[in-house]
């Protein structure tokens, strides 16, 4: 009932799984990529789907039947290696990446499972299929749709349009001249949704929310008062994110969402690697218990 946790010990998401399993007795491995990208080897068979990984310090044969589950974040950290390592790093990295995509054992997540957080239009689509409100939106490059989209809509935010993180800031009546400034780069606008945060963890089938309310647009960068609550989301919502759940492949996603004074849920973004650990904190471990009790095969995505 091994878990194996993949990732870097500089990501203190990683450092909260590995402590957090220390503290439930879950007996647990860590594999390091940074020293697996450094200097590790691997084999794989693509066709037996098995091989060994090895980052100098752990070594794994895959599969194994006595690691049930793999929690993987695979945090691209090639970029601080100098130039005469990097190529190695980034085949390294690459072929981890295949590896986990392959072997047949649980992994949370996949990688390639649901890539659609990387373009953030596409994204937003998805998840209003699932049947999420979603706020009303424009990505583009061209100035003078930004400037209709701003004139003729409500309060706006915007924010990059990429997977990479982004904070989300309010549009101001001064900003207009730097609308120019979009051929070069595409942006998100979106309508200001005013209320507070909520944060849904699915962990497998198990829904864990919490409330943040604050009067900032980034509760995450606001420095006044806020105000943190565990919280039980609506049945509607929760069927909303196992359908979302269902569609992309993905057995631990964080949706964040506005809620607002008449209690409607609008759906922000599903995070396919969510950075649990400050809310979990909060929450007393409930991720970080569901979410090894899934690796150990205790639930089911």
């Amino acid at each position: 009932m091994t878990v194996l946790v993949v990732g870097s010990p500089h990501d203190r998401t990683i450092v909260h799984t590995v402590r957090a399993a220390r503290h439930k007795g879950v007996p647990c491995l860590f594999f390091d990529i940074v020293l697996f990208l450094r200097a590790g080897t691997y084999w794989w068979d693509f066709q037996g789907r098995c091989g060994q990984l090895s980052d100098g310090s752990l070594t794994v044969d895959l599969p194994d039947c006595g690691i049930t589950g793999i929690y993987a974040r695979l945090v691209d950290v090639v970029d601080n290696f100098d130039a005469r390592h990097r190529a190695a790093a980034a085949v390294r990295l690459k072929a981890l990446t295949e590896i986990l995509a392959s072997v047949d054992t649980l992994v949370v997540n996949r990688p390639g499972s649901d890539l659609s957080n990387w373009t953030k239009a596409y994204h937003l689509a998805l998840l209003s299929q699932c049947g999420f409100t979603v706020p009303t939106s424009l990505l583009t490059n061209d100035p003078d749709e930004a400037r209709a989209f701003l004139h003729t809509g409500p309060d706006a935010v915007f924010k990059g349009a990429s997977g990479e993180k982004t904070v989300a800031s309010t549009f101001r009546p001064d900003q207009l001249d730097e609308l120019g400034l979009l051929p070069r780069s595409p942006v998100l606008f979106q309508e200001r949704v005013r209320g507070a945060d909520v944060r849904t963890h699915l962990v497998g089938k198990e829904h864990i929310s919490e409330r943040i309310d604050c009067e900032g647009v980034n509760y995450q960068y606001w420095q006044g008062a806020k105000k943190f609550a565990p919280i039980r989301a609506p049945n509607e919502v929760v069927e909303q994110c196992l359908a979302y759940q269902a569609a992309s492949g993905l057995a631990f996603i964080g949706f964040d969402f506005m809620v607002g004074d008449d209690d409607r849920y609008t759906v922000l973004e599903a995070n396919p690697m969510p950075g649990y650990d400050g809310y979990d904190r909060r929450l007393g471990l409930r991720v970080s218990h569901a979410l090894l009790g899934l690796l150990q095969g205790q639930d089911g995505p």
